[in-house]
């Protein structure tokens, strides 16, 4: 069977007044030399590749008005992490701890006071958070989803847009994980089952064909 004949991978475009850009936990706990991952023996190689691409995605967005959510994830410790943390044993003594400098967002992203900011708590953004609120506000419809870590916030958090009848369209080179040999089948589940994957020139160009923002 061809792709074309299972699904159609360029069924969404981006809306303009109707697309917001929404950035997954790139905090320096995931990003930063010097952050928690890091200084634990792990390869952050593949997750700070989407710096580049999303400093120019944002760039655009900004350029164009499609406002910018950031998320956050971290808990005060183990207990409030859920079952979850059982799992993660990178995550027990510390790291992705709210009020810590792991926990804020990497500054070369140049995150500004009148973007929009989420707190969560577990893999998906949307899960007891005021995203949703957030989205509907600005009355969303194609959301652009960049971030860390593609085979888990990422991907559960493309799956809850979609259940919320968001189009989530994932940039591929803006994405990245701890585990890169887990980053093509993630990005390929996303693209088959639940969300768009495009890459950062096409969306790019969508963005260069909206209206300019107002001047400020």
């Amino acid at each position: 069977m061809s792709e074309m004949h299972y699904y159609d991978p360029a069924a969404w475009r981006l809306v303009a007044g109707r697309t917001v850009h929404v950035v997954v936990d790139a905090q320096n706990d995931f990003l930063h030399p010097d952050g928690w991952y890091a200084t634990h023996d792990i390869d952050i190689a593949h997750m700070r590749r989407v710096i580049e691409p999303t400093k120019a995605l944002n760039a655009e967005c900004r350029r164009r008005g499609v406002p910018i959510v950031w998320t956050r994830h971290g808990t005060r410790g183990v207990e409030d992490g859920g079952p979850f943390m059982a799992k993660r044993v990178l995550l027990l003594e510390g790291g992705l701890r709210q009020d810590t400098w792991g926990y804020e967002l990497l500054d070369e992203l140049a995150p500004q006071p009148d973007d929009w900011y989420v707190q969560k708590t577990r893999l998906s953004a949307f899960f007891e958070t005021n995203l949703d609120s957030i989205l509907r506000a600005l009355e969303a419809e194609t959301v652009i989803i960049t971030g860390v870590l593609t085979n888990q916030c990422i991907g559960a958090t493309t799956k809850d847009a979609l259940f919320r009848d968001y189009k989530p369209i994932v940039v591929e080179e803006c994405v990245g994980t701890a585990t890169p040999h887990l980053h093509d089948p993630a990005i390929e589940m996303i693209r088959v089952g639940w969300g768009q994957v495009n890459t950062l020139e096409q969306t790019l160009a969508e963005l260069r064909a909206f209206p300019a923002a107002p001047a400020a």
